[in-house]
């Protein structure tokens, strides 16, 4: 495991996915496990997200935007009040995401989404 991947205390990194669609959630989430991560979830609400963020403070977090008839708004403002890191992993074209305040200035990743490059980009994340 990566330095980059653990804490001073010797704590793995935990990663929020929040992914409606079950391919592409657990796609990421064996993704982030193998490059050393901790998964929470993945979760495809914004309820449950929100109530992983009650119980849990997680080190960084990858979102899509659109989970079914839901935006993925209200995760990414609670996200920002904690102060916790995150990128977009979305279909969702740029001028839309710039249209949202919460996710205007958030990288985007895309869909479909390199792995690498995921792993990559969270490891990067300001901690």
């Amino acid at each position: 495991m990566a330095k980059h991947e653990q804490d001073e205390a010797g704590r793995r990194f935990r990663v929020l996915v929040v992914e409606d669609e079950p391919f592409v959630a657990m796609e990421l989430k064996a993704a982030l496990a193998t490059g050393g991560f901790d998964v929470l979830g993945p979760v495809g609400s914004v309820a449950d997200a929100l109530g992983i963020l009650e119980d849990e403070r997680p080190d960084a977090a990858v979102l899509d935007v659109r989970l079914g008839s839901e935006r993925v708004t209200p995760v990414a403002v609670a996200l920002k009040a904690l102060g916790v890191p995150f990128v977009l992993a979305s279909a969702s074209s740029a001028s839309e995401l710039a249209a949202d305040d919460a996710l205007a200035d958030v990288q985007n990743l895309g869909k479909p989404t390199n792995l690498k490059q995921l792993i990559d980009v969270i490891a990067a994340l300001p901690r």
